[in-house]
């Protein structure tokens, strides 16, 4: 009679204890965070014909984030809300992005700035039937500008001593520019055109075509922000990729 030892040897005994594990699923916890490592919450703005909600695609510099994130197998959720809003929030890192912004010193503070995305000229926009031109800084000087809270407007800032009359959302301006509120307001160009059409003041509202500021605008990520380099990496990788494919230069066709 022959008689089979029940004993298994232990590496034997062990590989089969763990064939178990390799079907278990994965845990939601793990999925959720995984998840969210590959999703980026940008605060969005209205600024057309470049952002806003309700243009196609939320407009191109909407669809150049969504596209150059995506680039890079990351998925995109904007929100849109009041500019100085969506700032505070981003520097907070409440919202991981925020866009489009031009640099300056006190925002490189507290931001990491993408690559350029575009290039735009801000101009000085006033009622045709007001005659309006400057030269030198200087000429700015003594007039009400409309801006809006928390835009940068290169060397016209009230700091040195220009008169900024800032509101929440730059329509209000163009209503205060046509009721005689202000004298002037400071706008990119097709912004200023796009606004000054949908608000029925198109043939009343006019710019000097001498551009008060002409700089990149970026894509900016709170430094406080613990993904902060991976965001703008990832980011910067992807419009990359979107130059490279010239499907950068066909998001931009935009026309006045």
């Amino acid at each position: 009679m022959m008689i089979f030892s029940s004993r298994i040897p232990r590496t034997i005994s062990l590989f089969i204890l763990a064939i178990p594990l390799l079907y278990l699923p994965v845990s939601p916890a793990y999925n959720t965070a995984h998840a969210a490592e590959k999703k980026v919450v940008i605060a969005n703005g209205d600024w057309a014909p470049y952002q806003g909600k309700d243009l196609p695609g939320g407009g191109p510099a909407t669809q150049i984030a969504e596209e150059a994130f995506a680039t890079q197998g990351f998925d995109v959720e904007f929100r849109y809300m009041p500019w100085a809003r969506g700032l505070n929030l981003t520097q907070q890192a409440q919202t991981d992005a925020t866009m489009l912004y031009s640099y300056n010193e006190e925002r490189g503070k507290n931001f990491l700035y993408s690559d350029p995305i575009i290039s735009l000229d801000t101009v000085v926009f006033y009622l045709k039937d007001k005659k309006l031109h400057w030269e030198n800084p200087e000429d700015l000087k003594g007039m009400t500008l409309g801006a809006v809270l928390e835009y940068d407007y290169g060397f016209v800032r009230e700091d040195s001593g220009y008169t900024l009359d800032r509101v929440a959302s730059n329509v209000f301006n163009y209503r205060k520019l046509a009721a005689g509120r202000i004298d002037a307001l400071l706008e990119e160009r097709l912004v200023g055109l796009e606004t000054a059409r949908q608000e029925g003041l198109g043939d009343s509202i006019t710019y000097h075509p001498k551009p008060i500021k002409s700089v990149p605008y970026h894509l900016i990520v709170s430094k406080e922000n613990p993904r902060a380099e991976e965001i703008i990496q990832v980011f910067n990788k992807g419009l990359s990729q979107l130059k490279a494919d010239g499907r950068l230069n066909q998001i931009l066709q935009i026309t006045p």
